[in-house]
């Protein structure tokens, strides 16, 4: 009979966490306008039938009925 074992997970060095590419879920969520220029972002809208140019009027909408910015990319993308 064959046993399980487990085997610790090494984190990598320093040297090797500095060549990662910058990736913002690890210091907080990235803006909307970052999430909105997602090239996976971009295939949902297309297989739901939407462009951004569709999608940005609503978050000023919701914007607007916030009485608050959203953020800051909803202004540029008009």
């Amino acid at each position: 009979m064959k046993t399980m074992t487990h085997s610790k997970r090494v984190s990598p060095g320093p040297q090797l966490v500095a060549k990662r590419a910058f990736d913002p879920w690890r210091h907080g969520e990235p803006s909307l306008a970052e999430v909105m220029n997602d090239p996976i972002v971009h295939l949902l809208m297309r297989r739901d039938g939407l462009v951004a140019d569709q999608v940005w009027p609503v978050v000023r909408e919701a914007q607007s009925r916030l009485d608050r910015p959203l953020c800051s990319g909803a202004a540029r993308a008009a």
